[in-house]
């Protein structure tokens, strides 16, 4: 296995303008790296690029790898993170999955996002592949957001869902080359879903290229170091360790940590002064102090944290010393528990995670913290913790999209709430447009808690604050969310079940109206229809959506359902036989009840058997059972079913459906 010995620097700091524009071309010395992942990626249908927290696995795909990719080869698509999309409303579909979303927005960047909600990995590529006829290379940035979370619940759905996706994309598209950035935690995820791949393993940076990632982009922005100034830097940002190497031998390892380098170069910058072209060994310890630029480094994490999570500076950095610092004056290690690291929340470390103050790793199924660097030690005892300015609505809007999409969804949910009341000042666009996020983001903690009650008001609110924001698109979407949210309520049997059904129908007919060429959404309207009995008007809505895109799955299992349902089963028949629509009960016992509509009883019950198997609490599965049974004349089971598929929760039976099984149980 090839290593990379480390990368420079990403992100560049203020006043290094010419730093990023430098990297698209030369990536500070690095082409001998850079053609090594891209000689794989380009070999391998399967790429995986892996190494600890803050090794610079970024910065080598979005500085590096993809510029001189996309270069080369016009089937490049943007790098993708599979977290983002916080406050695109997750309701806006039945089964959105906000991981698919944010990798088609990524890949996608142009395209309406409602297009994109709804539409799977494979379709995308399927559609991306007609156009482009040549080798797809997909980069996914930082998968371990979703390969390392989640034990339970909708987000274990998610995870599972958009994994076999990918895995199918990847079967379905032979040109496909995909490129994933990860830590090692994610490894085994990963392989499990889409095997192996070839590897590439990011280490930290050496001394060599950690004077290029200096001395480089103070170049291109008109600057030199003097003789030894810029290795005198380096020498202070170095830690040294001692590893036994083949045969016994021990070498004095270096290492450098890219984070901690930006950071020093960060504080130097600053203290420089403007009129000099040469930066002088005298500027670099006056100017470029280590142990300062660190201990600025410390306060600033810990006093961003500890807004973000509602603590006091003070007793985050106390936490941070007491359980991360040894006696001795070592790292120490703590593992994450269920709720707490040490005695503090889970988000707090994981935080500190992403700001690059610790790191964390996976061993034997738990996750262990340290620091990042024993360079921290010292700078971090000595941090002057000052009190923070307060968060400003754009800071808590920050904090709580990430406190979402790494699952502390109650965490998320008080953020928001601190948004929603700061926000509430002088109505500018901006301040219209942070507000409009954290009501959609409030929606999206609602609905995946399984409370369409408490999602409806915040998703309500977030279309009008959209208009005024001018992101019309954001509010159709919205829009879309406030009908399937109406429809979720609707399936509650009781006196306003049908009302809120026509409510949704009537949203999401405005939806459609708006986004016409939102076929995800039509399909939608037309599953409402059938809901409210009106399956030859949904039929209709479903023919228009399958004279635009016939191969379209969720349209042909809708219109082979509502076709079986009300009689029509030669033609359901037609729809349901297709392997693509047979991977849901229901569509397999609406294709049992086609079987037995046109007399072949024997397939009816295999077919049926199998769907009641898969979901035996599902209403519409049983609802499709008694009915056959009815057919067959075995009127005890048909009552018997039909009862059952009354009483059904996973999911129930529409209102209209509900009576018709009321009758068939006889208790009409």
């Amino acid at each position: 296995m090839r290593k990379i010995a480390g990368n420079p620097v990403g992100n560049p700091y203020p006043g290094w303008r010419a730093f990023r524009e430098a990297d698209q071309d030369h990536f500070c010395g690095r082409d001998k790296d850079r053609a090594a992942v891209i000689e794989l990626w380009t070999e391998n249908r399967l790429t995986v690029v892996t190494g600890p927290v803050a090794s610079g696995k970024t910065s080598l795909l979005q500085a590096g790898v993809y510029p001189k990719v996309k270069e080369e080869q016009p089937g490049a698509l943007p790098p993708a993170q599979l977290t983002h999309g916080m406050t695109f409303p997750f309701a806006v579909l039945p089964e959105h999955n906000p991981y698919t979303y944010a990798l088609l927005r990524a890949w996608s960047p142009t395209e309406v996002p409602i297009r994109l909600a709804g539409r799977t990995v494979s379709e995308f590529l399927r559609q991306f592949g007609r156009r482009h006829d040549h080798t797809v290379f997909a980069p996914i940035d930082q998968v371990e957001d979703i390969a390392v979370d989640a034990s339970e619940g909708l987000r274990r759905t998610w995870r599972r869902q958009f994994l076999e996706d990918l895995a199918r994309a990847c079967d379905a598209t032979p040109r496909l080359h995909l490129l994933l950035v990860a830590r090692p935690e994610a490894l085994d995820t990963i392989t499990a879903s889409l095997g192996t791949g070839a590897r590439y393993e990011v280490g930290p940076l050496t001394v060599d290229n950690g004077l290029q990632a200096m001395t480089e982009p103070a170049m291109r922005a008109g600057r030199t170091f003097a003789p030894g100034a810029a290795r005198q830097l380096i020498d202070d940002v170095r830690t040294y360790r001692i590893v036994t190497v083949q045969g016994g031998r021990t070498i004095q390892a270096d290492r450098i940590e890219p984070a901690l380098l930006q950071a020093v170069c960060h504080h130097l910058w600053r203290g420089l002064q403007d009129d000099r072209p040469e930066i002088s060994e005298w500027e670099v310890r006056e100017s470029g102090d280590v142990d300062s630029a660190l201990a600025e480094y410390c306060a600033e994490a810990i006093a961003k944290v500890a807004a973000e999570h509602n603590l006091k500076v003070q007793r985050v950095h106390s936490w941070l010393l007491s359980t991360f610092v040894t006696d001795s004056g070592v790292r120490g290690m703590a593992y994450e528990g269920l709720t707490l690291t040490g005695d503090m929340p889970n988000g707090v470390a994981r935080s500190l995670v992403d700001w690059h103050l610790l790191s964390s790793e996976v061993r034997s199924s738990a996750r262990w913290y340290q620091l990042l660097s024993d360079r921290l030690i010292e700078p971090l005892r000595h941090a002057n913790i000052k009190l923070p300015a307060p968060p400003t609505a754009d800071d808590y809007l920050r904090a709580a999209k990430r406190q979402l999409a790494l699952g502390e969804i109650d965490r998320a949910r008080e953020l928001a709430s601190c948004v929603v009341r700061l926000a509430h000042g002088p109505r500018n666009h901006d301040g219209m447009r942070t507000l409009a996020d954290a009501e959609v983001l409030l929606g999206n903690v609602a609905h995946e808690q399984d409370d369409p009650s408490g999602a409806l008001p915040h998703y309500s609110r977030a279309i009008s604050l959209l208009d005024a924001a001018g992101d019309p698109g954001g509010a159709v979407s919205c829009l879309a969310a406030v009908g399937q949210t109406l429809l979720a309520l609707g399936s509650v049997p009781g006196q306003a079940s049908e009302n809120r059904i026509r409510d949704a129908v009537d949203k999401l007919r405005a939806a459609v109206g708006l986004a016409p060429s939102a076929l995800a959404l039509q399909t939608q309207l037309a599953l409402a229809l059938w809901q409210l009995g009106e399956g030859e008007a949904a039929v209709a809505v479903l023919n228009g959506v399958l004279g635009v895109d016939g191969g379209n799955r969720e349209a042909l299992r809708a219109r082979g359902e509502i076709l079986a349902d009300i009689g029509e089963a030669t033609s359901a028949k037609l729809d349901l036989e297709r392997p693509s629509v047979r991977d849901r009960a229901s569509a397999l016992a609406a294709h049992g009840l086609a079987m037995a509509e046109l007399g072949d009883y024997s397939r009816a019950t295999e077919e049926i058997d199998a769907a009641r198997t898969s979901a035996p609490h599902d209403g519409r599965v049983l609802f499709y059972a008694a009915r056959a049974s009815a057919l067959k004349g075995d009127k005890v089971t048909s009552w018997e079913l039909a009862q059952q598929a009354v009483d059904a929760t996973n999911p129930p039976l529409s209102p209209s459906h509900r009576d018709a099984a009321i009758k068939l149980a006889g208790h009409e």
